[in-house]
């Protein structure tokens, strides 16, 4: 199990990849809540720093919304 923050993630539970980002299935090691953790490289960082932004601008407005098929940014 990986650890980041308060959360752990199998890194053989692939949800799915984009352009410079994986997903993995996760939980919060507290309270075994299920929760996707996007995972990005720092090789591919470098590369597209503004991508970076728009990716956090993104999941921010998605955040923000009170949608029960939408989930809330954790940052850690």
């Amino acid at each position: 199990m990986e650890v980041v923050g308060n959360f752990e993630y199998n890194s053989k539970e692939l949800i799915g990849h984009g352009a410079f980002a994986v997903v993995f299935k996760g939980r919060h090691r507290e309270t075994h809540c299920p929760v996707a953790i996007k995972s990005i490289t720092k090789k591919s960082l470098a590369k597209s720093q503004s991508l970076l932004g728009k990716e956090i601008k993104i999941l921010q407005e998605l955040s923000a919304l009170k949608h029960k098929n939408v989930v809330k940014l954790l940052a850690s």
